[in-house]
């Protein structure tokens, strides 16, 4: 898909259109698109062969290897997407929630043993919270992958009904116990966001910039560090038929509906408007479309 930039204070949206209104904690995104894409693209003819039905052209699948590596980099797009929108509908209470990360002394890069050892990681933790009067949290883990080869993994700890407890780094390291962590408050709710970034941000050492001219940007730490990353460079590490993310059972899911404009804006009246952006969106072809974002609060 191509995607133009449109200078949103010159599109309006058409008074009788239908837009989806989606529900995220205390954030509500209202989305309009003014076509959709419902038609078949491609046949398959074979194992090795398809045809495009607007053209009758034949053409070869990509190797294995390539389509697997588009495929990869797709997933975990739509994986980013979907932590994005977990993010914003549970945490809406920065004192209800800590940023846990877990960190290896050593160069693992088993996928099998990382989802392992959080589990009993977390198995220990709860234990010891309830056994101190603390009620269970719920949570949402989602494993980074590092240059080297190693694995993270960054934990967002979220309370129903209480504030969020302190945590002990040094407990937290020794329930780990497989090299070091960190435990961190919210200053603000902006939390997705700033998780994405540490996702597919690819930090990049100072000797190799002249080897990125365009992807670099220079950006500043919450410790005031300022580092050189590739934006979106970490999506090509992370392996195949691999999941990102997990979350504890009682995890919300936004909700979403179908209404006309009118409606929709009857719903977010009252409510401020913190972010938007309107963009077209093609295959180059015979399709595009115009989208319309709206978040509010």
């Amino acid at each position: 898909m191509k995607y133009k930039k449109i200078n949103s204070n010159d599109f309006v949206i058409p008074p009788n259109a239908l837009v989806t209104l989606t529900y995220m904690g205390n954030l509500v995104e209202l989305q309009y698109m003014s076509n959709f894409n419902n038609r078949q693209r491609t046949e398959k003819l074979s194992e090795s062969e398809y045809v495009v039905l607007s053209t009758g052209e034949i053409k070869e699948y990509k190797t294995e290897k390539a389509a697997t590596k588009n495929q990869t980099i797709e997933s975990v797009r739509k994986t980013m997407r979907k932590i994005r929108l977990l993010v914003q509908t549970n945490v809406t209470d920065r004192t209800k929630v800590r940023w846990v990360t877990l960190t290896y002394k050593e160069n693992m890069a088993d996928t099998k043993r990382l989802y392992e050892d959080f589990r009993r990681f977390n198995q220990k933790l709860c234990y010891q919270l309830t056994t101190c009067g603390v009620e269970r949290p719920e949570y949402i883990a989602v494993a980074e992958p590092q240059r080297r080869g190693a694995w993270h993994l960054h934990i967002i700890y979220i309370w129903q009904s209480q504030k969020a407890p302190y945590l002990d780094n040094r407990e937290l390291c020794r329930l780990w116990g497989h090299g070091f962590t960190k435990v961190k408050a919210l200053k603000d709710n902006n939390i997705a966001s700033y998780l994405l970034c540490y996702l597919t941000d690819l930090d990049i050492p100072e000797d190799i910039k002249e080897y990125f001219p365009e992807g670099v940007k220079e950006v500043t730490a919450t410790d005031g560090t300022k580092n050189s990353v590739v934006k979106g460079a970490r999506l090509n590490l992370y392996p195949a038929n691999f999941n990102i993310l997990r979350h504890s059972i009682n995890i919300q899911y936004p909700k979403r509906e179908t209404m006309p404009l009118s409606k929709a804006m009857e719903i977010v009246a009252g409510k401020s408007l913190r972010y938007r952006t309107t963009f077209e969106m093609s295959d180059g072809k015979d399709f595009e479309t115009i989208v319309d974002k709206q978040e509010y609060i």
